[in-house]
């Protein structure tokens, strides 16, 4: 997939961009210790087989220990939302502040050639959309349950919306987040018909994930199993950028 061919401006793309993969490696250790840490899939297999799995309103027990983290079903709709509007005006305000030619700046994307740089920037435009599109089904899905859909916060990402090899580390790690949080709450899901649309949300955060992973120069699908993250770890993780 990756070529040595000439980048936008007509310079060669050779060498590997050592330092923009040591700086996407540093921003992905921020999520790894949290999303390879918490048990393995044998432990939440075995939760499900003892009655804690999902649509079991006790929740995960065992390893996966997901039981009083969430009051009820529009309490973990409402967590998902905030994430989901997190991603959302993360990538609206990076794309908007750089641009398609100042995305292409990103040392990240030097040694890549066509059809990636062609269309990377369309495609993170995708994937900004699916997240307006999670927010929203989210909280119309909270109005139908009879809760009250949290109001979008106000967030700070700094330079990591200004800096193109930052935006691109930065919105895989928040894609990888995503991931760990859907497979960490869903457990805990107490009405069965929530969860497949749950989990359809849950996939398709999953392909962001991979596409971000690869445009980092990682492997986007490095290991057979995802792990989930606890709220707590979670909000870890989010909450720097969440002013309000």
């Amino acid at each position: 997939m990756r070529q040595n061919e000439p980048t936008h401006d007509g310079t060669s793309a050779n060498g590997t961009n050592s330092t923009s993969r040591r700086r996407f490696m540093a921003a992905s250790a921020l999520v790894g210790a949290g999303a390879f840490g918490l048990g393995g899939p044998v432990g939440s297999v075995a939760a499900d087989e003892h009655g804690g799995g999902m649509g079991n309103e006790e929740g995960m027990n065992g390893n996966g220990g997901m039981n009083g983290e969430f009051e009820d079903d529009v309490d973990i709709l409402n967590y998902a939302r905030t994430l989901e509007f997190l991603e959302a005006e993360f990538y609206r305000q990076g794309l908007d502040n750089l641009g398609c030619s100042g995305l292409l700046d990103a040392e990240l994307l030097a040694d890549f050639g066509h059809p990636i740089r062609t269309r990377v920037f369309d495609d993170l435009e995708t994937i900004r959309d699916h997240e307006v599109t999670h927010a929203e089904v989210l909280g119309g899905t909270i109005e139908d349950l009879g809760g009250d859909p949290i109001e979008k916060p106000e967030f700070d990402f700094g330079t990591a919306v200004e800096d193109p090899d930052e935006f691109l580390a930065t919105a895989a790690v928040l894609e990888d987040t995503g991931v760990g949080a859907y497979a960490g709450a869903a457990p805990s899901i107490q009405n069965a018909k929530l969860i497949p649309p749950a989990l359809s949300i849950h996939s398709v955060e999953a392909r962001h994930a991979s596409f971000l992973r690869v445009l980092g120069g990682d492997i986007g699908f490095s290991a057979a199993f995802d792990e989930p993250l606890t709220r707590e770890e979670v909000l870890k993780r989010a909450s720097p950028f969440i002013v309000e």
